[in-house]
């Protein structure tokens, strides 16, 4: 009887972990942060956040294609390997910083506007996050065959990553050209 009982225990235990989907595992999300009560605030958050790490996210993301780096992944170089795999784990954690820095306060629709602009550049560049970190170790396989099917993976992003920019800069566009903004430190593109 308790060996059947243990039998019945370590089953129960294999069959909880099995089935998981990497896709289900929540991202970790930081300390979520009380609600701003300022536009500044809520400002500064954004810039120290989301802002200035997704700046050297998209470094990343736009030299990909570069055919310098693009010889140094197929060269398996150890740095760009490990910088692209940081990067595009922050890159992942898009949508995890928004809901850390929390909605704008009330009563700022261009506020507003921004938040929903970058959520929804977020799940765009989520997606290209996740396949040019499944691509890259195909592209440095040395195979060629299995570097084509890395190059068909990235070359299939493209139209989510154009989504994404596109969100992004209309969210980012907006914020440049408020003094909240400005005053958290973001430049106005040139």
């Amino acid at each position: 009887m308790k060996r059947a009982l243990l039998l019945f225990l370590c089953l129960a235990v294999l069959t909880a972990g099995c089935g998981s989907k990497k896709s289900s595992t929540p991202k970790p999300v930081g300390p979520v942060l009380p609600a701003a009560q300022t536009a500044d605030e809520w400002a500064l958050r954004v810039v120290n956040i989301f802002l200035r790490p997704l700046n050297k996210d998209l470094n990343v993301v736009t030299n990909f294609n570069n055919p310098q780096i693009q010889l140094f992944i197929a060269s398996q170089n150890p740095t760009t390997l490990r910088i692209i795999k940081n990067r595009m784990n922050d890159l992942n954690r898009c949508s995890a910083k928004l809901i850390q820095i929390g909605p704008p306060p009330k009563g700022h629709p261009q506020l507003d506007t921004i938040d929903n602009d970058f959520h929804k550049a977020c799940v765009e560049y989520e997606k290209v996050a996740d396949v040019l970190q499944r691509a890259t170790p195909l592209l440095a396989s040395g195979r060629t065959d299995v570097m084509a099917e890395g190059a068909k993976m990235v070359r299939g992003v493209k139209d989510a990553s154009g989504r994404a920019a596109d969100n992004f800069a209309n969210g980012l566009r907006i914020a440049q050209g408020l003094p909240e903004f400005r005053r958290a430190g973001l430049k106005p593109s040139v």
